[in-house]
């Protein structure tokens, strides 16, 4: 009790006079509680008693058309115990950033709740100062959604929708959630993104770049942040990144990459391909302002050891056997091992 109330000061004394801070987006990977949402296809993610008990779970998950989900859904235990093994897991990766202290603002994707967002706090960052949450129920059928916590105060918090139904055969994505901080004298409006997986059309990215951008230049915060899972690869076409928002947006890692700091060769991994879905951008319109600048050495992409794994993989056309080093090592809800399939990305933004 005593080291949490010297935490708690030194934190509430830092951010009184704050001179900067440091901002962290990390796609968590189905961090999803053990409750079951209504309205919303969260099965797999329940305790195993649950679902043996329930012929509507069971039904659920045996039309499920993949074999691998359908067995996950079926046979999967999501218990309290596996959900706070995953909590652990994924705050000592958050705590590994900021030499132990971790970003002053984590923004994540793949969220089931707020009530995911607390325990995260509650069980894994007790002591790390993070009081406020920002999450609004998005329209993602499986529950999923963008949140944040804080250790600055929260002004308002907004989801933004993105209509990609035209191109999806109805189907739903999640919005971009712009929530404002107060953060000294200033307010720092940031977008925490999700855009559409590469299951879908690329022009569905594109129109969650249009919301993007339409939103970020209608902003009047003094400074004005986009970070999270883009979804976005360097085939895509249109390519809402390249068309939207580096016309408006500083892309930190394309900037902080020129620094002598090593890092990984992107985000996330796919059958031997490295792609930068996560990203950190900062309106330009913002900088020229001259309230607020990048530290852009200071940009990190976080791998360390523990996070990855080397591992071997077949390639399905040609049959060959491959073997990659230091991949993200995702979650195992069996073994209690593992943390994301993303690696996640940080700055220190200087008031």
């Amino acid at each position: 009790m005593k080291l949490a109330l010297i935490l708690s000061f030194v934190f509430t004394t830092t951010l009184l006079h704050a001179k900067s801070f440091t901002i962290m987006s990390y796609n968590v990977e189905n961090l999803f509680d053990t409750l079951h949402d209504d309205g919303k296809n969260d099965y797999t993610w329940l305790p195993l008693k649950l679902k043996q008990s329930s012929i509507e779970i069971q039904q659920y998950c045996s039309s499920m058309r993949s074999s691998h989900y359908r067995r996950n859904c079926l046979e999967l235990d999501w218990s309290m115990n596996t959900y706070k093994a995953k909590i652990k897991n994924l705050a000592k990766v958050i705590l590994s950033f900021n030499k132990g202290k971790g970003a002053d603002i984590l923004v994540f994707q793949e969220v089931e709740n707020k009530n995911a967002l607390k325990d995260l706090i509650k069980f894994g960052l007790s002591t790390s100062g993070y009081k406020y949450i920002s999450l609004i129920e998005g329209p993602d059928t499986r529950g999923i959604d963008v949140g944040m916590i804080s250790r600055y105060p929260i002004k308002s918090e907004t989801l933004h929708k993105v209509d990609i139904s035209q191109y999806s055969r109805g189907r739903t994505t999640r919005g971009i959630l712009e929530t404002k901080f107060k953060i000294g004298s200033k307010v720092v409006s940031v977008f925490g993104n999700h855009w559409p997986s590469q299951g879908n059309s690329d022009k569905t990215r594109l129109i969650a770049s249009e919301v993007l951008a339409k939103k970020a230049l209608a902003s009047n915060a003094d400074l004005v942040m986009a970070m999270g899972d883009f979804n976005q690869t360097h085939s895509d076409k249109p390519h809402g990144i390249n068309q939207n928002i580096l016309p408006i947006f500083e892309d930190v890692e394309v900037l902080g990459r020129k620094f002598s700091r090593e890092t990984a060769l992107g985000t996330h991994w796919y059958r031997g391909e490295w792609e930068s879905l996560d990203r950190i951008f900062v309106l330009k319109k913002s900088l020229e302002k001259n309230l607020a600048y990048v530290d852009y050495s200071s940009f990190d992409i976080v791998n360390k050891n523990f996070m990855v794994r080397d591992f071997e993989w077949t390639d399905f056309d040609t049959g060959a056997l491959n073997y990659d080093e230091n991949i993200p090592w995702r979650f195992d809800a069996r073994a209690y091992e593992g943390f994301s399939d993303h690696l996640p990305v940080g700055v220190k933004i200087n008031l």
